[in-house]
């Protein structure tokens, strides 16, 4: 979305912060040159993240009404979220000997409690938060249809759904911390997480709020359907003048003073009418093979989605992906079937393959399992449910 912003110093300089050191884990993750189903999904997830700060980053410069105070505790947690991960990294590779090519040890890595999987969905908060408040500020300076509305209106109840569980495992674990072996340290980062999120809700309110004081602009007019229009309009006219003329001529024959003049401008009335029937048949004609040579497509998913809106025939495509998922695959365009089939491909090995216990691309893994399902117990063919 088009637009910029105006931040307070405060502000620019933790956004700053949360964005260099999003850059900086990323190339100490990247240059472990691992094939690890971990460490490739913390990379998509930390490119997007920096993606979208870098996006808030380059949109500041005119002001704007909205409040955005909220975000400074959020955008503080991601930037030191993201450097204490790459301190933990670095102590695991410390601990396996310093090789980066032999390194091995995702799946043990922790933050906050939580695995390596936990982390990474700590950053989509993070993530969705800051979109949220960016795409609010830019609102205050566009123009958005109906159809935009929803998709906001969607991705401010996922955010804040998805922010509210975060909440109450945070407030869960600060309650039953007494049971649980928590250091000082994991007690004041779970205390700050706990704000942050509080924060992060609070942000997401205010975007619902203003999304509905918003009055949306008609959806743009199809540029067939509006020269048709005119056309139609015209033909009236036309027609309606060429009727008074008539009637004239009628009443002027009745006398005998009808003139060559008179017969030549109902004739040119006639070609001029004849002229826009031909344009008519000849737009209808084109109407109709336009609608048999446009593909309509929406896509629209809330979760992991591979979306195609694509032609391999030639046909013009109408259409849009809506994706809210954090995984979500979107492709459009043309292009050949051999293409299409190779996205598809891809899409789904990397979707779908297991991963080993070690965390490298193989077969069957509980930690697979984990990341897609969340944590669980492993039943045995003699295990029995309690009722």
């Amino acid at each position: 979305m088009a637009g910029t912003v105006s931040l307070d110093s405060g502000l620019l300089n933790q956004l700053s912060f949360a964005l260099q050191s999003g850059i900086k884990l990323y190339k100490t993750v990247q240059s472990f040159q691992t094939q690890s189903h971990s460490a490739l999904s913390l990379l998509e997830e930390l490119d997007d993240l920096n993606g979208i700060l870098n996006s808030f980053t380059e949109a500041i410069g005119a002001p704007t009404d909205v409040e955005l105070s909220a975000l400074r505790l959020p955008l503080l947690r991601c930037g030191n979220a993201c450097t204490e991960f790459e301190e933990e990294v670095l102590k695991c590779l410390s601990r396996s000997g310093g090789n980066l090519t032999n390194f091995q040890d995702w799946a043990n890595l922790r933050y906050m409690g939580d695995d390596i999987y936990g982390f990474r969905q700590l950053l989509d908060r993070y993530k969705s938060t800051i979109n949220i408040a960016r795409i609010d500020a830019n609102l205050h300076k566009s123009s958005v249809t109906a159809g935009d509305l929803e998709i906001y209106r969607d991705l401010s109840k996922n955010a804040a759904n998805n922010i509210q569980t975060h909440l109450q495992y945070i407030d869960k674990k600060l309650e039953t911390r007494m049971r649980v072996a928590l250091d000082a340290e994991e007690i004041r980062l779970l205390k700050e997480e706990q704000t942050s999120s509080r924060k992060s809700l609070e942000i997401c309110a205010q975007f619902s709020d203003h999304i509905d004081q918003i009055e949306p602009i008609p959806e743009p007019p199809e540029a067939l359907h509006e020269y048709k229009s005119s056309l139609n309009i015209t033909t009236a006219k036309l027609e309606s003048f060429m009727k008074d003329r008539i009637d004239q001529l009628v009443e002027k024959s009745k006398t005998g003073t009808v003139s060559e003049e008179d017969v030549t401008n109902i004739q040119r009335l006639q070609e001029s009418l004849g002229a826009i029937y031909q344009s008519a048949r000849i737009l209808s004609g084109a109407g109709t093979s336009l609608k048999e040579n446009i593909s309509t497509i929406e896509n629209y998913a809330t979760g992991d989605a591979l979306q195609l809106a694509v032609s391999t025939s030639g046909k013009v495509i109408r259409g849009k992906n809506s994706g809210l998922g954090w995984r979500a695959w979107q492709v459009g365009g043309h292009m050949s079937d051999v293409t299409v089939q190779v996205i598809v491909r891809n899409a789904l090995r990397r979707g779908i393959s297991s991963v080993p216990d070690d965390g490298v691309y193989g077969v069957n893994s509980e930690l697979v399992f984990k990341e897609r399902y969340g944590p669980g117990h492993k039943m045995t063919a003699g295990n029995t449910a309690e009722t």
